[in-house]
């Protein structure tokens, strides 16, 4: 940036935006993976079976994503009227509120289930909200980078909630990892969202109207269209882009929802081991998450680079199944490594492909079609599929399942980049 725009100020209030949007993102994941962390006391709590265990773990999994995809999809239109600051204030309060009922309503499951389906819902229209926010405060050739800033978020959810959590859970009972989460949603990132997030340059306290008239340039900010974007789901890029986001949402929820309990069946792994074990993969993700963004920002050929890294995910997935299978530790968490890095190239590059197809007016309801779309088909079926496959360990079928869903995706892929060049 040069000029006016390239102050100090300028420069750090903007950063402060997506970093507090990174922290929001990492508490609201923390609040997503709580249940695929506690799972284990809670099967050992209520007597469940292994069988029992991967059923009702599945459907509570599902029962998230099946809200979050419905709240991107219905509720987005609502924050986009309401405005991104408000309604992450809103949001913040509520997934607070939901992950709490959680843990005090436990007993009821009926209940337990539904403050699942809330939770998903509160949470839907964050990322709509976080990826207007970019869109509105950055330049084009700026978006990448400030989308992964918040996107880093998810990535270290998935690296220290074990860290976190699980000695928590452990010495305290899984209930208290819920409650620590609904404090930390209040006392954490609702300040944060006070004081640093703001719908645009010209509505930003400490912001001077010159600044913000210069940031806004820059952005090429346009007033946001409400207009239904029902219209993207009968065009082929999108549609291409759609089926492969449904693919990657099955794939790496999944796993996200598995890994910890699929580590804790192994051989020899007490879950107190959980803590660094689980976060072996999930710091393989975060340095994907950083490789992945940079090559495809050099290259500009993200949806290729991502087809071929899949491919590898597949190979490296399967691989892991068949040692899990033999109970050999480490060599399970090692090619579990390699695949989750190879997986988190498509959300390296994801929103900044959204963006890239849907109308800057509508990115907000655009992305939000796209993320509740691919998270209630791919989400919501996700525990199920990853969870039948790793029930099942090393079946040649359930081998097969996993390499042709990372192929198909790649499938997807080669051919929406006949379309886009991104």
């Amino acid at each position: 940036m040069g000029g006016t725009a390239d102050t100090a100020r300028g420069r750090a209030e903007r950063w402060k935006l997506v970093v507090t949007l990174g922290v929001t993102f990492l508490v609201a994941y923390y609040d997503r993976l709580n249940i695929s962390l506690a799972l284990p006391l809670i099967a050992a709590e209520n007597g469940w079976s292994d069988a029992e265990t991967a059923s009702q773990g599945a459907l509570l999994m599902g029962l998230f994503y099946v809200g979050f995809g419905i709240g991107n999809i219905f509720l987005t239109p609502l924050g986009t009227r309401v405005g991104p600051r408000r309604s992450l204030v809103v949001i913040v309060l509520l997934w607070s509120l939901f992950t709490a009922l959680g843990a005090v309503a436990s007993q009821v499951l009926t209940v337990f289930m539904a403050s699942r389906v809330l939770l998903g819902l509160s949470e839907g229209i964050q990322p709509p909200m976080m990826n207007q926010l970019t869109n509105t405060w950055f330049a084009p050739d700026e978006r990448s980078r400030a989308n992964s800033t918040f996107v880093a978020g998810l990535f270290l959810a998935i690296l220290t909630a074990p860290i976190v959590l699980v000695p928590v859970m452990e010495r305290y009972g899984w209930r208290s990892g819920f409650y620590v989460l609904a404090i930390g949603g209040i006392v954490i990132s609702l300040p944060l969202v006070l004081r640093y997030v703001h719908d645009r340059p010209g509505t930003h306290p400490r912001i001077d109207d010159a600044l913000a008239r210069d940031l806004e340039r820059r952005a090429g900010i346009i007033d946001v269209d409400e207009t239904p974007t029902w219209h993207l789901l009968f065009e082929r890029p999108f549609q291409l882009l759609l089926a492969a986001g449904i693919v990657n949402a099955l794939v790496s929820l999944g796993f996200a929802s598995w890994l910890p309990t699929y580590v804790s069946q192994l051989d020899g792994v007490a879950y107190g081991d959980l803590a660094w074990l689980a976060a072996i993969p999930y710091t393989a993700s975060l340095l994907g998450l950083a490789a992945w963004a940079t090559l495809g920002d050099r290259t500009n050929r993200r949806a290729l680079i991502t087809a071929a890294a899949y491919v590898a995910a597949g190979a490296f997935a399967t691989g892991a199944l068949v040692a899990g299978g033999k109970h050999l530790v480490w060599l399970t968490v090692a090619l579990l490594s390699a695949a989750v890095f190879c997986i988190s190239s498509f959300m390296a590059s994801e929103f900044a492909i959204v963006q890239r197809i849907v109308p800057r007016a509508r990115v907000a309801s655009g992305v939000g079609l796209y993320n509740g779309l691919t998270t209630l088909i791919g989400g919501g079926l996700g525990p199920y599929v990853v969870g039948g496959i790793i029930d099942g360990g090393a079946e040649l079928r359930d081998i097969l399942t996993m390499l042709a869903l990372c192929i198909t995706l790649a499938l997807f892929l080669g051919a929406f980049a006949r379309h886009v060049r991104y």
